[in-house]
């Protein structure tokens, strides 16, 4: 059936808002006429499956999520991909949901009311399975309808250039994707130092032990930003006695964790101070003069500007970072430009004589 498909939409569901250790709890195939819902937790083998979809061109919703955890759990590498929420944003769409699309494309309101559900809990009943079905079941009609669009505005290309970059960032990603820093080292902990560090470390091991015993999301347990401003309030001028005289201390934090938590501060006092270990490759060989930030605030007003004229979110034509690296870099002519390999084909085209006269270095 699926073999032999003119097209296959293709969906998944996982139970990492659940669950400690994500697992892959549903895989949702559709071709015409068919909706099918397969089970991964029932010890089915999906290798034979999974070989089948990598020699087709799937069409799916937001990608990226679906094509990592298939990689996680199978050989998942599909030849080519229609991505409906990059075309959605290429084309200037404010909604941009599965559920928008639907209703917009296709004249159905889709529930949304099982998004958070734990898919890992057997039986599944009706409610849930229609929700899962519905997930692929509507994305060819819009498929088309965008597809339609992204020809007329002469975007095809676009789409086509945006979804091969992100199923090769994917594919070629070692699984070890570690950036040198430990996984302690959360959003934030920057900030700290020496002994706010220590500290922070200790409450982390804490947290992912809890978790791995509750199998609990870590951020179900205490979210990393709690943990990174419990560390810094340690290390401030007052005796540490009790965390819950922290004033914004969350109501677990004062409750079924406080104990523990306590005990944490006090043996954290006696520990050494530990290093920030910046991310590889993450430190700024050259540091920004006030010449390359100049730069920087002129390529954001010149793509605001494009982006404007084109209706589209002005990330999708260089992000932050790319348009830094350029300021910082300011390539002479367009050769320079893609040796940086920063900017699809379509964004050079869109960008690069505006951005080498931003840059001073027109051709």
């Amino acid at each position: 059936m699926i073999a032999d498909s003119p097209w296959t939409a293709v969906d998944t569901e996982a139970d990492s808002l659940h669950h400690y250790i994500e697992k892959l709890c549903l895989v949702q195939v559709s071709v015409p006429e068919e909706d099918m819902i397969i089970d991964p937790l029932v010890s089915l083998d999906l290798t034979p499956l999974v070989e089948l979809l990598n020699r087709k061109s799937l069409i799916l919703h937001g990608a990226d999520f679906d094509i990592r955890i298939l990689k996680r759990f199978y050989a998942f590498a599909p030849r080519e991909i229609f991505d409906t929420m990059i075309a959605a944003q290429l084309l200037g769409y404010e909604k941009q949901g599965l559920a928008d699309l639907a209703e917009k494309h296709c004249g159905v309101v889709l529930s949304k009311s099982a998004q958070k559900a734990d898919w890992s809990v057997r039986p599944l009943n009706e409610k849930l399975l229609l929700y899962a079905a519905n997930d692929t079941h509507y994305l060819k009609l819009i498929h088309d309808a965008l597809q339609s669009e992204l020809e007329s505005l002469n975007r095809r290309a676009w789409h086509e250039q945006a979804c091969e970059k992100l199923l090769k960032s994917i594919l070629t990603a070692k699984e070890d994707r570690s950036d040198g820093r430990p996984a302690w080292q959360v959003k934030g902990s920057k900030e700290l130092k020496g002994k706010a560090l220590a500290t922070l470390k200790s409450l982390w091991g804490w947290r992912e032990e809890e978790a791995r015993r509750r199998d609990r999301p870590s951020f179900k347990i205490i979210a990393s930003e709690t943990l990174v401003d419990i560390a810094r309030w340690s290390q401030q001028d007052h005796p540490i006695s009790d965390i819950g005289s922290w004033p914004p201390a969350p109501r677990n934090v004062r409750g079924e964790y406080r104990e523990a938590l306590n005990r944490l501060l006090k043996e954290a006092e006696v520990l050494p101070p530990l290093p920030f270990v910046p991310r590889k490759g993450g430190a700024r060989i050259e540091k920004p003069s006030a010449e390359s930030q100049e730069k920087m605030l002129l390529l954001k007003k010149e793509r605001e500007k494009i982006s404007d004229e084109l209706k589209i979110q002005p990330s999708l034509l260089a992000t932050n970072a790319v348009l830094e690296t350029l300021a910082l870099k300011s390539p002479r002519t367009r050769q320079d430009l893609e040796k940086l390999e920063l900017l699809l084909p379509w964004q050079m085209e869109l960008l690069t004589e505006s951005f080498l006269k931003v840059l001073g270095n027109p051709e």
